[in-house]
């Protein structure tokens, strides 16, 4: 925690902020450099928007900036990296088959496995999906209903109840779904906006906002906008559009110059096991069905790296998590205290793993529907509230900003799907709540 202090005419005030992104301040002493657009942020979101606008508009200078030293190496780097077709929500559908279908397209570019996702439910949980499942159909969709039986021929799963964990009563095998290495993507998005002729800035931290209408002390009737922001060495960067697509650093960006983005942070911690045999999790290791896992307590779930005996596991936890930017290392107490008892009741014979990495990063969340924004306030525009699903959805979410900066009603997705932009605005939102986030 630091205290940023922003003055302007009007008065002096001091802000306590969290991994505070700017202040609102006079032009710096560095360089200055004009730009058509500017997008703050190089993850998988931000690097996809630059290179579809890119592409649209060819003639235009775009700046494609970041603080770390590439692309997608923030939070996209600190991803389970898992992609998949299979959700409750048909915008949420949408827009990951469409982008799927481009990751298909790239395939060892990315380093995309298309492993599968095997997803255990209680008794009580099943009865509970029914609604969302039957708004599906498998052989569209990709999926598979097992019953116990048949989850029990792939895992070698304890599926009795004992309390606090539920048993495991059934499952669904999504077949488009699997692994993706995010930060290959963000890259090759990045690498191909360069090749277009754009401009990227790395190890580029901004630490303000130049606003205009600070003679009136922002009063409604001034033109109050951004003409340009500072980074850490005092270098301008005056631009026509702002794209925010900084992810769970939003909220803290936008605030302090009076927008409410509707999205907040929340912690997320990874942790990576190493085992010594791939029979101690599958029945028949040989086989082609090594899926990713989620089972049905606590919102555990398991993506193998069997290639390297590994084991990666996280959780979709809830209450109890502050929506904030909290301590961005990992707590090992909450491997052993929420992860650890979950996979010794259902997977017994796996006793001899070993916890070899751990890492934290942040989902960026908004919260009424867990379905990304995409929203404008004067010349800035910020894509954000992923809710965990940022990769999965990145390649639609990019087209979409993409139109809408460009003033168009409509986009048009990399399955030839067209979807209206405003339907992700919060003016205009028009997106169905998503219940199945991990």
């Amino acid at each position: 925690m630091i205290n940023t202090k922003i003055t302007n005419k009007c008065g002096a005030i001091t802000r306590k902020i969290l991994n505070p992104c700017c202040r609102i301040v006079s032009m710096g002493k560095g360089n200055a450099m004009n730009f058509d657009y500017i997008i703050i942020g190089a993850g998988v979101i931000g690097s996809s928007i630059a290179y579809h606008l890119k592409s649209a508009l060819p003639d235009s200078k775009i700046l494609l900036l970041d603080r770390n030293h590439t692309a997608g190496a923030g939070n996209t780097a600190r991803s389970a990296a898992l992609y998949r077709n299979f959700f409750s929500s048909r915008t949420s559908r949408m827009l990951a088959e469409s982008s799927i279908r481009y990751y298909l397209e790239l395939g060892d570019k990315v380093q995309l496995k298309p492993i599968g996702y095997l997803w255990l439910f209680s008794e009580e949980q099943w009865a509970g999906s029914q609604k969302a499942i039957k708004q599906l159909d498998p052989q569209k969709n990709k999926f598979e209903i097992l019953d116990r039986a048949t989850v029990t021929d792939i895992l070698r799963l304890n599926t009795d109840a004992k309390a606090p964990f539920p048993e495991v009563h059934a499952g669904i095998y999504c077949h488009l779904c699997g692994s993706i290495n995010g930060m290959a993507l963000a890259r090759h998005y990045a690498s191909e906006f360069k090749s277009l002729g754009g401009d990227v800035s790395f190890d580029t931290d901004i630490k303000s906002f130049i606003l205009t209408g600070q003679k009136s002390c922002y009063a409604p009737w001034d033109d109050v906008k951004v003409s340009g922001i500072t980074d850490q060495k005092g270098n301008t960067y005056y631009g026509e559009q702002f794209v925010i697509a900084t992810g769970a650093w939003t909220h803290d960006l936008l605030a302090p110059v009076g927008i409410a983005s509707s999205v907040l942070p929340k912690k997320r911690q990874l942790f990576a096991l190493s085992i010594k045999n791939r029979d101690q999790l599958l029945v028949r290791p040989d086989s082609d069905k090594k899926p990713a896992i989620i089972l049905p307590a606590g919102g555990v779930y398991i993506k193998p790296v069997l290639e390297r005996n590994m084991l990666i596991a996280g959780c979709a936890d809830d209450l109890g998590q502050p929506f904030m930017m909290s301590n961005p290392e990992p707590d090992i107490r909450y491997f052993h205290n929420a992860i650890e008892p979950v996979l010794n009741h259902y997977f017994p014979e796996l006793s001899d793993y070993k916890l070899s990495l751990k890492w934290a990063g942040y989902y960026d969340y908004h919260w009424p529907d867990m379905t990304p924004v995409i929203e404008s306030e004067a010349n800035i525009t910020w894509v954000s509230g992923t809710s965990g699903s940022g990769i999965m959805k990145a390649d639609a979410i990019g087209r979409i900003a993409a139109a809408g900066l460009q003033g168009k009603d409509e986009a048009v997705l990399a399955d030839g799907t067209r979807f209206e932009v405003s339907r992700l605005s919060l003016r205009r939102r028009d997106v169905e709540r998503e219940e199945l986030i991990i």
